[in-house]
């Protein structure tokens, strides 16, 4: 189970759910490690993924636990320590291209080989259930969820758990950038798009999961925020000033997700400022 610490924010009542303690510092364990398993079960001697980084470091970890080949795709422009990470890591082969999606796509169709695809696959959603039956235990209330979103699938499967009641449902938060925001733009449009993000591994342009998404968030009462990269320096002064358990931003060898959702919540109260003591507010720390 991963921690979760009360931020002291104004006196608002908002908790970070640290995923970064997971074994290869991501929220991204708890989708891949069972994703892998299952299909090691079936057999499958080799994977390839498109990844900014977090899944691919996860994937190399359980692959070759697992026995498995994994090959690697990645964009010259995903953080340059998780870059030098895979490529030192011998157990996998590892691709620099300018389209990742495309080419693991052409890889696997002309090998015959397993994509891991968030985007496409449901097998992704399962492990990310576990956040909310630890939420569950670890808060008897919760009333918003904010959630960094590139694809959807963490969403997806926190409201499995969490949706199942609609009157005790948490509203859920879709958090994207001004460089991403296929989900989030469909309930916020009090933004200026910019063509880079420090939250680097929110990537998913095509979104696939959008429509399904949408439909949970507004289901739940919740939306979605877009950030800008000064509001996310906002968020990560404020986070600066928390002990240093709550610092797992630029600090870290990950990026900024983890500051998103802050600034998803932020954001929130702001518009919300009658709210903003009342309600119980969880942000995801996703790295």
């Amino acid at each position: 189970m991963t921690p979760l610490y009360k931020i002291n924010s104004h006196g608002s009542n908002v908790w970070a759910k640290l995923e970064n303690h997971n074994p290869t510092g991501s929220h991204k364990d708890r989708s891949v490690k069972p994703w892998i398993s299952h299909y090691a079960k079936l057999g499958a001697k080799e994977l390839a993924i498109s990844s900014s980084g977090n899944s691919a470091i996860s994937a190399a970890k359980y692959c070759e636990e697992m026995g498995i080949k994994l090959t690697v795709f990645m964009s010259p422009r995903a953080d340059a320590p998780k870059i030098e990470l895979l490529k030192s890591n011998k157990n996998i082969i590892f691709n620099i291209t300018k389209t990742p999606n495309k080419d693991a796509f052409r890889f696997c169709r002309k090998n015959n080989v397993i994509n891991l695809r968030a985007s496409r696959d449901d097998g992704a959603i399962m492990g990310y259930e576990n956040i909310a039956r630890e939420l569950i235990k670890q808060l008897p209330h919760i009333d918003n969820i904010f959630v960094p979103t590139s694809s959807g699938a963490t969403l997806q499967g926190i409201y499995n758990v969490t949706g199942s009641d609609p009157v005790t449902s948490p509203a859920l938060f879709a958090v994207q950038t001004t460089r991403v925001y296929p989900i989030a733009g469909y309930f916020d449009k009090n933004f200026t798009p910019e063509n880079t993000s420090y939250a680097t591994a929110i990537v998913d342009r095509i979104a696939r999961r959008r429509d399904r998404i949408i439909k949970i968030l507004e289901s739940t009462g919740g939306g979605g925020f877009v950030i800008s990269n000064k509001e996310l320096e906002e968020a990560n002064k404020i986070l600066g000033a928390c002990p240093a358990k709550l610092r797992p931003q630029a600090e870290r060898s990950g990026g900024w997700q983890s500051a998103l959702a802050f600034a998803g919540f932020l954001k929130w109260r702001k518009q919300n400022p009658s709210l903003r003591n009342r309600q119980v507010s969880v942000c995801l720390f996703t790295d």
